[in-house]
């Protein structure tokens, strides 16, 4: 078990930030798998995942709350690799819809984070993983609020 410091002054709250600031780090560090970066293993589960509508730059860049032009360097890297393709979007003359490709599928089928934390999520008990959902929601609710006047600095646009 992870032993996190304990100074004066050190709170429960102390206690569960480092906790999830490790449960990142761990997050990221695992992302660099079979050649790819951690962004690319979140666009390729966000494409899985997503409804075809939402099968776009500019939603990807949203889900993500990042700018549009790192979002679409992640992508043309993809579809370079063989694991995206992009068709025309029926709906806009300029947009693209992004779908796996059967490489892309088998590859996500090892999916390094999935393979990582399925296992203790699956043996936590429903009533624990309903509870952690809930609470993992709330906490991204949050940090995802627009800024406040608490000096937090602004989130950047997305394009």
């Amino acid at each position: 078990m992870l032993e996190t410091p304990r100074g004066d002054g050190w709170t429960a709250d102390d206690d569960l930030v480092t906790l999830l600031d490790h449960v990142s780090r761990l997050v990221y560090g695992i992302g660099f798998a079979d050649g790819l970066f951690p962004a690319q293993w979140v666009a390729l589960r966000y494409f899985h995942d997503s409804p075809e509508p939402a099968r776009t730059l500019t939603a990807l860049a949203r889900f993500q709350r990042i700018h549009l032009a790192p979002v679409s360097r992640t992508v043309s890297t993809l579809v370079d690799k063989g694991l995206l393709a992009r068709r025309p979007h029926p709906g806009f003359k300029r947009g693209w819809l992004f779908d796996l490709t059967e490489e892309g599928r088998a590859l996500l089928d090892r999916d390094p984070l999935r393979h990582s934390l399925g296992p203790p999520i699956a043996g936590l008990a429903e009533d624990e993983r309903a509870m952690l959902g809930r609470l993992m929601k709330r906490i991204i609710a949050h940090m995802q609020a627009e800024p406040e006047a608490e000096g937090r600095a602004e989130r950047p646009p997305v394009a």
